[in-house]
Formats: C-alpha cells, sequence, structure tokens
C-alpha cells in the first residue's frame, strides 16, 4: 500500500512538471488529471482530431476528461465512461488504469485512448450531439460496428505513421478484432 502512495505521489509530481513543459501541445487535454509523462498528448490530439472529422463530430467538440484512475477493473486496461439512466453517477471521462502505462507501449496506449475517443464520440452522436445532458441512452454494441472497426483500424495507422512499428500496429489490429470478439456488448 505505501508503494502506490510513493508511485501516486511521483506520479503526480512528474506530471505536473511534465504537464507545465508540454502546455502548448495538445492544448484540449490540458484537463488531463494525474497524467503520467508518457502519454504522448501531440499524438492523443491528432487522434481526436481524426476521430472528429471520421465521425462527423462538431469541429468544437471538446474531448473527455482524461483520468488515471486506480479503480478501473483488473480486465480492462482502460475504458469510457458516461451517466446513463442506471449509473447516473458516472461522470464523463476516460479512465487509464495506472499498470496500462507500466505494461503497455506508448503506441498500445495511445490506440486505446484512441478506441475509448471513438466511443465517446458514437455516444455523442447517438445523443445527437447534445453534451451537456445529465445521463445518455446508448445503443453500444460499438465493437463489432463495422464503422467502429474501420476508425479504430485506421487509427493504428495514423500512430503508424508516426512511430512506424509494424509489431506495433498488427498488435492494434488484433485489438480491433478482439474487442468485437470479447466483448460484443461494448
Amino acid at each position: 500500500m505505501g508503494q502506490v502512495m510513493r508511485f501516486k505521489s511521483l506520479l503526480l509530481a512528474l506530471s505536473t512538471v511534465w504537464l507545465s513543459c508540454t502546455a502548448s501541445a495538445a492544448i484540449d487535454f490540458q484537463q488531463i488529471e494525474y497524467t503520467p509523462p508518457d502519454i504522448d498528448y501531440d499524438v492523443i490530439a491528432r487522434m481526436w482530431e481524426f476521430v472528429k472529422q471520421s465521425t462527423e463530430a462538431p469541429a468544437d467538440l471538446p474531448p473527455p476528461r482524461l483520468v488515471l484512475d486506480w479503480h478501473v477493473p483488473p480486465f480492462a486496461r482502460m475504458g469510457f465512461q458516461y451517466p446513463t439512466e442506471k449509473f447516473p453517477e458516472y461522470a464523463m471521462q476516460i479512465s487509464v488504469a495506472p499498470r496500462t502505462i507500466e505494461q503497455y507501449s506508448k503506441e498500445m496506449v495511445s490506440w486505446g485512448i484512441g478506441h475509448e475517443l471513438v466511443h465517446y464520440a458514437f455516444i455523442l452522436r447517438e445523443n445527437h450531439w447534445r453534451r451537456g445532458q445529465t445521463t445518455f441512452q446508448d445503443q453500444l454494441k460499438h465493437h463489432c460496428n463495422p464503422e467502429f472497426k474501420q476508425i479504430t483500424r485506421a487509427i493504428a495507422d495514423e500512430i503508424w505513421r508516426i512511430y512506424h512499428s509494424d509489431t506495433q500496429r498488427a498488435a492494434m489490429y488484433d485489438e480491433v478484432e478482439k474487442s468485437c470478439f470479447n466483448e460484443p456488448n461494448q
């Protein structure tokens, strides 16, 4: 437990220093809380612009909050949550498990955040882009939706154009299919 608290303190200190050094990068993501320095904000901002364009989202649509969250279930690396009638107390945010940052490459973390941004855009589109609602209706089943799969594959291609890792792109493509197979109702 003490090691986790030391990690949180170190992470907070590092993120504060790092955020002050990258204030001009990815301005839309400045609301990220407790963010580890391994997240590439420029790539995330590029993914966000790509997702907005791909889903025909309003150009001025802000991204959701991105939060380092120790409560992400053990079976997940990260997830997008939002208030629904069943869970109205949920905040609209992307929660990233700290273990994800430790165990996965920056390419895979960027792709995962991009994947969650697509969920966000789809939920808002299903709700006519009304971001200020207290709860959101969802049809989910995004993972097996051909458009969702195409966009998340295209995110892998965008990340490949930045980092040029064939191995990582193949892993991201695999995640597109695994998401559909393992979680078809999400």
